[in-house]
């Protein structure tokens, strides 16, 4: 019961941030140092912002594999579907 509670705190917090994320951008206020890299992509190509954060976000576990190697945990895969979830 105690698992399923933290993960439900874990998506409310998560839907939180992106939505967030999300009001920020379209008041033109600025964007997270983690969204501007997507937010810039968005601008000049036809994908939307959640595309390129899933994207970009993918490319950095990607390269969290590759800078580990060996020492990369596979449990830190679960980190893509929680992107996806975010995007």
């Amino acid at each position: 019961m105690e698992k399923a509670k933290r993960y439900i705190v874990f998506f409310i917090g998560l839907f939180i941030n992106a939505l967030g994320i999300s009001f920020i951008t379209k008041a033109d206020l600025g964007t997270s140092p983690i969204s501007s890299i997507p937010y810039t992509l968005s601008l000049y190509f036809t994908f939307t912002l959640g595309e390129f954060t899933v994207a970009f976000s993918v490319f950095l576990i990607l390269l969290q594999i590759l800078l580990l190697r060996s020492r990369f945990e596979k449990i830190q895969l679960l980190q893509i579907p929680v992107s996806l979830i975010f995007g």
